[in-house]
């Protein structure tokens, strides 16, 4: 399935409209990088002579603020204005608001292209390698979290992401694929369909976090499938799943990884029977609907 014409511009609108919406809130429902996780990104990029930077979907600068304070050059890019807004009040430069699939800079423009919790929110993540391959002469890097061996399998038990999406069903919604796996497995996806050239770990650490945590984003409304779910449903189902994992933790190893692209994946089109290098992570993009729709 490929996104391009004048569905793929469809799609890019529809993703920049949540995006202002879930602005506001944006940054109060992510953490932000350790201190420690951007030194150690910085000074790869040095290592790796890429000091000169397009960091596509810069949204608020949360990740391009620090590597500016870290002598870094910067170049942010993003779809949507509202967050280039919030970028810009925080002192954030140079930014252009454009498509992560049609860059608007000159072949090998920059060292690099940097992606940070972007990847798995691309409809057609390869098409952006491809493009921010084009613009940087040493290819694309992204911040990624991929499979660790220590990661017990199955995944996080009654993840609360999986109950609020269950307890949605129920009521008759069918939310979004994109509400069920999460970032970090899309994120792997990506990686095993298109395996970098070159990995390294920036950070490696045992995480204990409660089950709740992950409801916050979702009451808030800060998630882009939750703006399709009627608000009084989704309500319910929030305060569904807060009862059922109560103050239970779970216990996990956590591995971010510096990934570079420094050619560009092959471009071929999938069919709707193969999910080939074009085809997107999840199905398709934003909305719900009643079930069977």
């Amino acid at each position: 399935m490929y996104l391009g014409g004048a569905r793929g511009v469809m799609a890019g609108l529809r993703a920049a409209a949540e995006f202002d919406e879930i602005s506001e809130v944006y940054d109060a429902t992510r953490e932000p990088l350790e201190a420690s996780v951007v030194d150690t990104v910085a000074s790869t990029l040095r290592e790796w002579g890429l000091t000169n930077l397009l960091e596509v979907g810069v949204g608020t600068g949360r990740v391009a603020l620090p590597l500016l304070q870290r002598g870094l050059a910067i170049t942010g890019i993003d779809a949507s204005g509202r967050m280039l807004a919030r970028a810009r009040a925080k002192g954030v430069p140079r930014l252009v608001r454009g498509s992560a699939y049609d860059l608007p800079f000159a072949e090998r423009a920059f060292d690099a292209t940097l992606f940070v919790h972007v990847l798995h929110v691309l409809e057609d993540p390869a098409r952006a390698l491809r493009e921010a391959c084009r613009v940087a002469r040493g290819g694309a890097v992204g911040l990624v979290r991929p499979r660790s061996s220590r990661e017990r399998g199955g995944g996080r038990p009654h993840h609360p992401r999986a109950l609020v999406v269950e307890q949605l069903r129920r009521e008759g919604i069918v939310v979004s694929d994109r509400a069920r796996g999460g970032p970090p497995e899309r994120e792997r996806q990506l990686i095993e369909r298109f395996p970098p050239q070159r990995t390294v770990v920036v950070s490696e650490s045992d995480v204990t976090e409660p089950l709740a945590k992950a409801l916050e984003m979702f009451e808030r409304r800060a998630s882009r499938w939750t703006l399709h779910v009627p608000p009084e449903a989704l309500a319910r189902a929030v305060a569904a799943a807060r009862a059922e994992v109560g103050n239970a933790t779970y216990s996990y190893h956590r591995v971010l990884s510096l990934a570079l692209w420094d050619r560009a994946p092959p471009e071929r089109e999938a069919t709707p029977s193969e999910p080939g290098v074009d085809a997107p992570l999840s199905n398709e993009p934003g909305g719900v609907g009643p079930a069977g729709s």
